[in-house]
């Protein structure tokens, strides 16, 4: 419970009005976020989705050392280290294989997702994917969001499961709700955050390496391997 008790300590014993407050505002900033990257997103270009990520990146960080008046560790960001790379990494691994054996049972169709191999492209998104989806993410969900849903729910699994619903809202306008979207998206979810709580270092460093690394595999690799098999 080392967790809990540092956001409670951070926010005050017994105060559970603000981190309330602070969660509800941040889903209606991403709510509104969402729907102007669903209206404009597929005319508006990589530049907007690279704001989209880092306005509210840049107005959290802010609202966390200059309002709060607290460090960059309170939110997960601390050193990193060589060995939060290779964790991360291996915990990207895990999350593409725990997505992809039920669609490997059930004999999915990967044809559709093919694409042709460009370098150019690849690297842009590789980038895309590791510092602003992977960063963002991870700072907005596990590094914030989570550590004020511990402030008012001291049960572990009961923040896990709103984390769940939040990053689920945050992808309403992006996702086309089958089941198998949100098993994937919930699994991810709790696979990072059963890291984040067993490793005590309060780090999200591993879970942006871990979360840039599945995108990559997800939506670059596996796509351009696809595409080499046919």
């Amino acid at each position: 419970m080392e967790m809990a008790k540092e956001g409670n300590d951070k926010l005050g014993t017994g105060n559970k009005k603000r981190p309330i407050i602070e969660v509800t505002v941040c889903i209606l900033g991403m709510a509104a976020l969402t729907v102007m990257m669903a209206v404009f997103g597929a005319d508006a270009g990589l530049l907007a989705g690279i704001a989209a990520y880092w306005i509210p990146c840049a107005v959290l960080l802010f609202y966390v050392c200059r309002v709060e008046k607290q460090t960059l560790s309170s939110v997960g960001l601390k050193p990193i280290r060589k060995r939060h790379v290779f964790e991360g990494l291996g915990l990207g691994i895990c999350m593409f294989v725990v997505q992809q054996i039920p669609l490997l049972l059930m004999k999915m169709d990967y044809s559709a997702y093919a694409m042709e191999p460009d370098v150019v492209y690849m690297v842009v998104m590789a980038l895309y994917c590791f510092f602003c989806v992977g960063f963002a993410e991870e700072l907005l969900f596990r590094g914030f969001l989570l550590k004020r849903t511990l402030a008012v729910f001291p049960q572990k699994w009961v923040c896990v499961g709103v984390n769940i619903l939040l990053f689920y809202l945050a992808h309403w306008f992006t996702m086309q709700h089958t089941f198998g979207e949100f098993y994937n998206l919930a699994t991810n979810t709790v696979i990072l955050c059963i890291y984040l709580f067993r490793k005590k270092e309060g780090t999200i460093v591993p879970l942006i390496v871990a979360h840039g690394f599945y995108d990559v595999l997800t939506s670059v690799v596996l796509p351009v391997f696809v595409y080499l098999l046919k």
